[in-house]
């Protein structure tokens, strides 16, 4: 009899994790991420009370750790997805499951290159890669040879492996216009203009602003480098229309984030409270940690709220003093209007270092906080990153440097290059100094 309860229950538990999984599967295609981890954490505290030697048991257990570490993943929680993903793959490979074993292998393999961990998700890669080929997975091939080049080849700059990977995906039907991004920025680095412009002309196409922003930054420098200004001016006011854009949209992805990571974590201790105690005292600790969640966030909303308040009314008051500053009239003078009476200017070295310590006022010492992670950046560096950082365009900058615009477009090149970690680092330059 003890027996037969004990099977009845085993098959009750099994049967909830799977009814779980459905539902966190339906959240997740929903949108719902936070509803979907909840769902997939109580479906893992369900499978582990269940007889894990079974091979059924192994292969759901697998399935629930890989879903919630894509999850996780998605919240940037990079070191809790991994453990998961890494224990899914050794149930599936036990359980020679290749479709499932290849799947876990692509989760593995971004979520260690979001890590930089670029020599493992290269091995995750090619191994699931080779799991597509072997099952004629052609669609989940493509997926790999387009993910892989970015993660993976981007950064070690195999340039020539990205076009033969990101070729073939597209003739697989990969995303078109990640595709032809990523071909056009390859075969820019690779200097073969012409191959480049169709690819990145494709990508502006796009409906993500992101993706835009990024195929005009490319149009604007290989225009501007072949000395065709008028068409480069164009597609940078596009970039700027595009950045702005996107820098919207990944506002709002950043407050769906950051809540995100706060119901995530709470779930995550739930999950391993439970496996501990499984017992009224968890959820008593559940109710206070909400209570101070809700709490935190709400001071947090008031210093926040509080502090921009401050910032704007500092901010202001710098203005009024940049306005007096005579690198700052005459930028905007040549941003107006560009005569022989705005280009007739003489500026001293006391009102550069005027205008660069205003700029450090009105955006926190700046140039500390750009010297401390950078350097190698000299005095004349600094200047053109505080007219950057204030908004002022690649024209009005190179005159005020006393640069023609194609040798200010390789000096700006040089010190991103050179002095900023430009190997390393995939962003623009005016991105950097927006970041800092």
């Amino acid at each position: 009899m003890a027996t037969l309860i004990a099977c009845q229950r085993q098959e009750k538990r099994f049967r909830e994790a799977e009814s779980l999984l459905q539902t966190g599967l339906e959240q997740r295609a929903d949108k719902q991420s936070e509803a979907a981890a909840e769902s997939f954490s109580q479906a893992l505290l369900a499978i582990e009370r269940c007889d894990t030697d079974k091979p059924e048991v192994q292969r759901l257990k697998g399935c629930i750790e890989d879903e919630l570490g894509a999850v996780y993943w998605k919240h940037g929680l990079f070191e809790e997805a991994l453990p998961l993903h890494e224990d899914a793959v050794e149930m599936f490979r036990s359980l020679d499951n290749d479709t499932l074993l290849m799947i876990a292998l692509r989760n593995c393999g971004r979520t260690a290159a979001s890590m930089s961990d670029i020599d493992n998700a290269n091995a995750f890669y090619n191994e699931a890669l080779s799991l597509a080929k072997t099952l004629n997975a052609k669609a989940m091939e493509s997926d790999l040879l387009l993910e892989s080049s970015r993660d993976v080849l981007m950064v070690t700059e195999d340039y020539e492996g990205i076009i033969e990977r990101v070729s073939r995906a597209l003739a697989g039907g990969a995303s078109p216009d990640i595709c032809h991004l990523t071909l056009g920025v390859a075969y820019y680095y690779l200097e073969q203009d012409s191959l480049a412009l169709p690819h990145l002309i494709e990508a502006t196409k796009s409906h993500k602003a992101g993706t835009r922003m990024s195929a005009y930054q490319s149009l604007y420098y290989l225009h501007q480098f072949k000395g065709e200004y008028q068409q480069a001016l164009e597609y940078h006011e596009l970039f700027n229309e595009n950045m702005m854009l996107a820098d919207r949209e990944h506002r709002s992805e950043e407050v769906q984030r950051i809540k995100g990571e706060y119901d995530l974590q709470m779930q995550k201790n739930q999950l391993q409270s439970e496996q501990k105690l499984r017992s009224l005292y968890l959820y008593l600790i559940l109710g206070v940690l909400i209570v101070v969640l809700a709490v935190v966030l709400l001071l947090l909303r008031q210093k926040t709220l509080s502090a921009k308040l401050k910032a704007e009314e500092m901010k202001n008051q710098m203005e009024l003093a940049l306005k007096k500053n005579k690198v700052y009239v005459t930028a905007l003078a040549l941003t107006e209007q560009i005569t022989a009476s705005t280009l007739d200017f003489d500026l001293k070295e006391s009102e550069w270092d005027d205008f660069v310590t205003l700029i450090d006022k009105v955006y926190g010492d700046f140039t500390q906080r750009l010297t401390e992670k950078y350097p190698a950046l000299t005095k004349s560096d600094l200047q053109i990153c505080c007219l950057t950082k204030q908004g002022f365009s690649n024209q009005v900058i190179s005159i005020l440097m006393n640069l023609q615009t194609n040798s200010y477009a390789r000096r700006k090149s040089r010190i991103k290059q050179e002095k900023m970690n430009g190997l390393e680092d995939e962003r623009s330059f005016e991105e950097i100094i927006k970041d800092i």
